[in-house]
């Protein structure tokens, strides 16, 4: 129960302070699991808690739920019961025989026994599956429970279609409605079990974050040894089936059969679903939605949990799944919706060469229409119907899964057209459309662009061969950063295009091409997208992910050039709607909310990043950059806390797909984050394995990930000035060169610091002035407003307390209105230093206090991460601003200013 543990909190908490709680949610939303939480803190506390139970089968049972309350009786209450009192007690245990008590016996006996059970303790009934419990037991309970509040405390678990609150625990109880799971919470359930984070997105979208969903397939995948890489995309609703077949068994068999119609239907209107199913529609669609299983709105049936479609069609079997689509036939309006349920009314293996054509023209409707997952499965059935014989509708059902952000139904085309006679040019076409599909997950798939390659060639296409090329570039440069291994690759790319004649593939193949020439910090990369961007080139790359104008956004922010980057962001958004699908979508949103976020915007940041996430998981699209957009969102417009773990959950993704240059990108923002939660080690800890993976991907552009200025000052607070000031020189060259600016002015912010550290306080406040000025220009407000802030801290430093306040506050104006957390300077709050302390800067009084506690210079360079010689060095600083010659002069001065703290 960790991930509800804020849930267990409350409803403790409302217990404790109302006396009765009722825990609202349908099936499978944890009620049991969340009152067995409740109870295990109740009980810790001393206090007795009875549990009332039942079951189905417990219904024909008089007074079932009783039975578990006068079991728990304790001996000294039994005794102060009246004599018919006791028999009513000993009649519901079966200790006598003899006719049924009267209801008013057995109401006045269950409210002597809490009232004097009350008296003793507080006990805590919860009473658990009341839709179970006969007419007799709610009357009962309901009357003592009106009566006993104060005596005891009263728990129930509810179902929205059962016994209301106010029925059993009476007026004044407090209702606590049950939420799905979030994704976040989704994420650490599955998390726990070792998976990876993309196939917890379509855990979490498969179940609606139904809890018991959510835990059966997760524990399901565990046992099953698998996924075994973040790609594996096998079906989930197997791994569902206990819990399926227990609410299917609770609901009668019309209400199943409409189900199943409501499951199969193309069109899941109301209209559609009364043709089919007739006059009994209505009401079990009614016991359906009362049992959570489905929601009604707007004219429409949906599955708040998509698995459960899954589960019901798989538990009733073929051949009422055939009766089902047939009837949908019958029923259905559209000529489309129509042709699908005749073709999936067959038996599987069933050939039907008159639908072929039909299905084909149905797939073509939707691709049109934008709904490619539609037009994916409309060629997958109809290649069924030819008796897996066209080829052709398999490289379509592929290409048109990648554009839908369906790896799996991609995947699954490529299986099947590999079990055909297929030329090599279709085998190849299926395999790059699985690599696209990939997202940032391509990474794993280097085998799949190799293959892809081979039978390019043995298919003598330049187009193909030149696409092949490409996505093995794109897998090398996800995985490598910018190796020669990739340039080599894309320029393989460009040279085959050319032979091609295909100004698309030319198009696509420059575009890498000046990509990984900008990450290895090539002057000429802008160059080389120009002649990408040439006349006629610029709309017919076909992909977002290759198109060069979305290059041209991420090199315009780069070049920190906002305006620009939102114009082509504006431009390409009506392209990918129209004919990338949603797919486009996520990578064109990862772009938008760096926009805004860079131009203090943190609102939009956070409202785009929300969409991000969420069309993400829909698609189960590679959750490493959604999870790096929200990061930076909530730096711009939320709190560092959340940032933080944005930021560490966009990292384990990035890393399970092998995805090393965005992990670098996710390692970055963690490091700035601990940075300004002050928490020094943990920021250089991040940033140092930053600058490591800088140099394994050959990075060389200083904007491709900005993190110097924040390892700089990292450094400073760390006490290591020669590595800091070094880190800022070395920057500095690298965007001197490129002509970085946004990188320039942040490091004019870093080098301000460095001079602070070593009492330079002029040059520091010169270094500021040009680092605001910079920022002003560019549009960043953010970035001036961290300027402003370290301003303050440098004047605070020099003793200028009003200027100091006076930049502190308009500093908090910019964050104010931006909704964004302060970005402080890492400077540890110190309150009531002692004076010996005085002259010594923040880092100096950190080892200091470390060797006052008994720290050797190993331990204390360790815990800095900085080095031993680093250590000694700034310790010999010490010795000289406190007048003492070793360490054990230091100790005495420590100890003696604590014996005397007002010297």
């Amino acid at each position: 129960m960790t991930a509800r543990r804020p849930l267990v909190d409350q409803v403790g908490g409302q217990l404790r302070q109302a006396g009765a709680v009722a825990v609202v949610g349908p099936t499978g939303f944890g009620k049991s699991a969340v009152l067995d939480a409740v109870c295990t803190a109740w009980q810790a506390a001393g206090d007795p808690v009875v549990r009332l139970s039942s079951a189905p089968a417990d219904t024909h049972i008089a007074y079932a739920p009783l039975m578990d309350l006068f079991t728990a009786c304790p001996a000294e209450v039994y005794g102060e019961l009246s004599d018919p009192q006791r028999s009513a007690m000993d009649w519901v245990l079966r200790r006598v025989a003899g006719p049924e008590p009267d209801t008013a016996t057995f109401r006045v006996t269950v409210l002597s026994c809490l009232q004097a059970w009350g008296r003793r303790a507080r006990p805590l009934l919860a009473a658990d599956d009341v839709q179970w419990w006969g007419p007799g037991s709610l009357d009962v309970f309901g009357f003592a429970a009106r009566r006993s509040r104060g005596s005891v405390s009263l728990l129930a678990a509810l179902r929205p279609d059962g016994p209301s609150p106010h029925d059993v625990l009476g007026g004044g109880a407090v209702e606590i409605g049950i939420p799905p799971l979030s994704p976040q919470e989704s994420a650490a359930v599955v998390r726990s079990f070792g998976i990876p984070l993309r196939t917890a997105g379509r855990i979490h979208t498969a179940t609606g974050g139904s809890p018991r969903l959510v835990s059966d397939i997760t524990a399901g995948l565990a046992r099953a040894g698998m996924p075994a890489t973040a790609l594996d995309a096998k079906p989930l609703a197997p791994y569902a089936r206990k819990a399926m077949r227990a609410w299917l068994a609770d609901l009668a068999e019309p209400v199943r059969r409409v189900l199943l119609l409501a499951a199969l239907a193309a069109d899941p209107s109301l209209d559609a679903i009364r043709r089919a199913a007739g006059p009994s529609a209505d009401a079990a669609l009614a016991a359906a939605e009362a049992a959570g299983l489905i929601r009604v709105a707007d004219g429409a049936v949906a599955f708040p949990a998509p698995v459960v479609r899954e589960g019901i069609v798989a538990e009733v079997g073929g051949e009422a799944v055939r009766r089902a689509h047939h009837a949908l036939a019958a029923a259905s309006a559209g000529a489309d919706d129509r042709t699908w349920h005749e073709a999936s009314a067959l038996a599987p293996a069933e050939v039907a060469p008159r639908l072929v054509p039909v299905l084909a023209d149905a797939a073509a409707a939707a691709r049109e229409q934008g709904d490619h997952t539609r037009a994916a499965e409309f060629a997958l059935l109809a290649v069924d119907r030819a008796g897996g014989t066209r080829p052709d509708l398999l490289v379509a059902a592929a290409w048109d899964a990648e554009a839908a952000g369906r790896f799996d139904l991609a995947w699954t085309a490529m299986d099947r057209l590999d079990r055909t006679r297929a030329g090599p040019a279709a085998r190849a076409q299926a395999r790059i459309a699985v690599v696209d599909a990939a997202g940032r997950g391509a990474a794993l798939l280097a085998d799949v662009a190799a293959q892809a390659l081979a039978d390019a060639t043995a298919a003598a296409e330049p187009a193909l061969v030149s696409a092949a090329h490409l996505r093995l570039a794109w897998s090398a440069h996800l995985n490598r950063g910018y190796p020669a291994e990739a340039l080599a690759h894309a320029r393989n790319a460009v040279e085959w295009a050319e032979r091609s004649g295909d100004p698309a593939s030319r198009a696509a193949a420059i575009t890498l091409t000046a990509r990984i020439q900008q990450g290895r910090g090539s002057p000429d990369h802008a160059g080389t997208l120009r002649l990408a961007l040439g006349p006629g080139a610029a709309t017919g790359t076909g992909r977002i992910a290759y198109d060069p104008r979305r290059v041209a956004v991420c090199f315009a922010l780069l070049d920190d050039r906002l305006a620009e980057a939102a114009r082509l962001l504006d431009e390409l958004r009506p392209a990918a709607g129209r004919a990338g699908g949603p797919a486009d979508l996520v990578r064109l949103l990862g772009s938008t909310v760096q926009v805004h976020a860079h131009g203090g915007d943190g609102r939009a940041a956070r409202e785009e990043a929300r969409r991000l996430l969420a069309l993400a998981r829909d698609l189960g699209a590679s959750p490493g950059p959604p999870w790096y957009a929200a990061a930076t969102a909530e730096l711009a417009g939320g709190t560092l806390k959340q940032a933080l773990a944005y930021a560490e959950l966009g990292l384990t993704a990035s890393e399970e797909e092998t995805d090393t240059v965005f992990a670098a990108h996710c390692l970055h923002l963690s490091g700035m984050t601990r940075l300004l939660l002050r928490d020094t080690a943990g920021a250089l800890a991040d940033l140092l394995r930053v600058r490591d993976l800088v140099r394994e991907l050959s990075i060389g552009d200083p904007a491709a990930i900005r993190y110097d200025a924040d390892l700089a000052e990292a450094l400073v607070a760390a006490g290591d000035l020669e590595a800091a000031t070094r880190t800022v020189s070395g920057a500095r060259c690298r965007a001197e060169e490129l002509g970085r600016r946004g990188v320039l002015a942040s490091l004019d912010r870093a080098e301000a610091l460095c001079r602070t550290a070593a009492g330079e306080f002029a040059p520091a406040e010169k270094l500021l002035a040009r680092a605001l000025d910079a920022f002003e220009r560019l549009g960043y407000p953010l970035e001036c407003g961290r300027v402003l802030l370290t301003h303050s801290a440098v004047e605070h430093r020099r003793r200028r307390p009003a200027r100091a306040r006076e930049l502190h506050a308009e500093a908090e104006a910019v964050f104010h209105k931006a909704g964004a957390p302060l970005w402080q300077p890492c400077r540890p709050k110190r309150t009531g230093a002692p004076a010996w302390l005085a002259g010594l800067t923040d880092a100096e009084q950190r080892i200091a206090e470390l060797v006052a506690d008994g720290s050797g210079n190993r331990d204390i360079a360790a815990s800095l991460y900085v080095s031993v010689k680093t250590v000694e060095a700034v310790l010999t600083r010490i010795y000289r601003k406190l007048g003492v010659r070793s360490r054990i002069q230091l100790v005495a001065l420590v100890h003696k200013d604590k014996r005397h703290p007002n010297r």
